[in-house]
């Protein structure tokens, strides 16, 4: 069976690393370098707390009680150091009702411990807090390198014999009787395909358009403050603060997601000026302090309408979507049950209410 994957960001690079894996033949086609899009400039995290206390469909909560499970696998087959169990803090400021919070999200299987600063002061000593705030300890969290791990899947998946076509986007979608039969770049190149899979990203909808389809889809800049590079009094674990994300990275420092308000299932706003998002951090992290930042980076972040895009629709038979925001939490998860679903024909359940044809009826 051959194939093609369009977007080599976290979701299609797990994809076709996936089904590579699997025995597939299999394309993985990009105008742009893997991963240099969003996943690029996306925060990473790897977290259950606040998630699991969110009201979600039963399906896709099992599936997020998965995720961790999935990584550890995923580090084993692929080797490279691009993960990190750091663990998170989340100050009780940043999560609406904390106290329920924390007791819906150990229900349904979080490793959540409740410190006091004095406490979090042992555990993060560069952590600045108010004498009063509260913090979650999220022993089993952490945050991902997505480049790098981008870089191991499709390294992996070239050495394994997959193909990888970079440098020309896609400028067609290809038709026989019975549904798609491949598609053409911009180069004019064909490539035959028994199915192919949309996992474009902010270019989901029109790759859709393409299959003559109408796919809803929200754009929402995320911005990255990058700072602090070669400082060794720097947190390392992730700190959900009370309006941003910390976590350290191996080139600068800390990557930092200002989104000027507690973590809700809604999507935060944006800093304007990354002195001022440094500014507000700084409290909190002493270290900031009179900072600039050495980088900043917009991600496009696309959101479906009503959560993950993910599957066949009934009547475009070889088309598969993966569209979902959180690509990079999410990837292997997808990957795992698109395997199933392309390789062995065979309708995860779990994906039931995540489907793309709940946007035609």
């Amino acid at each position: 069976m051959k194939i093609a994957v369009i977007g080599a960001g976290a979701i299609g690079a797990n994809i076709a690393y996936r089904l590579k894996k699997r025995g597939a033949d299999v394309v993985l086609i990009d105008k742009s370098a893997p991963g240099t899009g969003t996943s690029g400039a996306s925060f990473s995290w790897l977290s259950s707390f606040p998630q699991l206390s969110w009201p979600e469909m039963p399906g896709r909560r099992q599936l997020r009680l998965s995720v961790n499970a999935r990584f550890d696998r995923l580090a084993e087959e692929l080797g490279g150091d691009w993960l990190d169990w750091s663990g998170t803090l989340t100050v009780a400021s940043a999560v609406p009702d904390f106290d329920k919070a924390v007791a819906l999200s150990r229900e349904a299987g979080a490793q959540v411990e409740v410190l006091s600063p004095n406490e979090v002061s042992d555990i993060e000593p560069q952590l600045r807090l108010p004498e009063d705030e509260r913090v979650a300890f999220e022993l089993r969290s952490g945050w991902v390198d997505a480049p790098a791990m981008i870089e191991q899947l499709i390294r992996v998946f070239t050495l394994s014999g997959g193909e990888l076509r970079i440098g020309s986007g896609v400028a067609a979608i290809e038709y026989r009787a019975e549904g798609v039969s491949g598609l053409v770049l911009e180069d004019g190149a064909r490539i035959g395909a028994d199915i192919v899979v949309n996992a474009a990203g902010g270019h989901a909808t029109h790759i859709a358009a393409m299959a003559g389809l109408a796919m809803p889809l929200e754009l929402v800049p995320g911005v990255m403050v990058y700072a602090g590079a070669g400082r060794p009094d720097l947190p390392q674990r992730v700190i959900n603060g009370a309006n941003w994300l910390l976590r350290p990275d191996r080139d600068h420092g800390t990557a930092i997601h200002w989104r000027g308000e507690g973590l809700t299932a809604t999507h935060g706003k944006n800093g304007i000026s990354g002195t001022d998002m440094l500014a507000d951090v700084a409290s909190a992290v002493p270290s900031l302090e009179g900072l600039e930042p050495s980088a900043m980076r917009v991600g496009i972040r696309a959101i479906p309408p009503g959560g993950p895009v993910i599957g066949f629709l009934p009547w475009l038979a070889g088309f598969y979507f993966a569209v979902s925001h959180g690509g990079i939490g999410w990837g292997p998860v997808w990957a795992d049950l698109a395997a199933r679903e392309m390789l062995d024909g065979t309708a995860a359940t779990e994906l039931d209410g995540l489907r793309p044809s709940r946007f035609y009826f």
